[in-house]
């Protein structure tokens, strides 16, 4: 009975030491290459899609984190606010803040906004706009008000580009390899996002 409880606990210690293993490595992100310090894009050949983050990567201290996305294919696509996501380190699963949480901290997002002008990046240039362009309005600034959607089905090669908002559970974003998630009816397109 010793011998056998002692093998079960030596194996129960290695199955924990391979996932605390697995956990701490970074993650193998497949069609993806990284254009800068906080810029990376993914391509498929279904789905091209870019992020910087380039203010949040250096400012994520407070609750909010902001991204610069876009995404074209040469398929119809639909991108739905409720099939994006961004996974933490640690394995949680953040989805896109709802436009009614960004405008209830209002005084926060016009910070933001206000103190990320200087790091914008457009992520618009990194397509080739065959069959135009359409801004992605999951968000409005609260100070302006507008229509936000839930949802937009793209033509073929139309360009869908807009800025992303994830609301931190914890109050702050830690350090580390993040992936952002766009789940779609061809797949997942999924970009790492490395805060430091």
């Amino acid at each position: 009975m010793f011998r056998s409880a002692r093998a079960l606990s030596v194996a129960l210690a290695l199955v924990v030491a391979v996932v605390a293993a697995t956990h701490s490595q970074p993650r193998e992100f497949a069609s993806v290459r990284s254009l800068g310090r906080a810029l990376v894009e993914y391509n498929d050949g279904t789905t091209h899609a870019v992020a910087a983050y380039y203010y949040s990567q250096l400012s994520h201290d407070s609750a909010w984190l902001l991204i610069e996305f876009g995404v074209a294919s040469p398929r119809s696509l639909t991108v739905r606010r409720d099939r994006m996501e961004l996974v933490t380190p640690s394995g949680r699963v953040v989805p896109l803040a709802s436009q009614r949480r960004w405008g209830q901290d209002s005084n926060r997002a016009r910070t933001l906004l206000q103190q990320a002008r200087t790091t914008r990046h457009q992520v618009r240039s990194y397509f080739r706009e065959i069959n135009g362009a359409e801004a992605l309005r999951f968000f409005t600034r609260p100070e302006e008000g507008g229509t936000v959607i839930d949802a937009v089905q793209t033509a073929p090669e139309q360009v869908l580009f807009g800025d992303l908002m994830f609301e931190s559970p914890t109050g702050a974003w830690e350090r580390g390899g993040y992936a952002l998630n766009l789940r779609h009816e061809y797949g997942t397109a999924s970009l790492p996002i490395d805060l430091r």
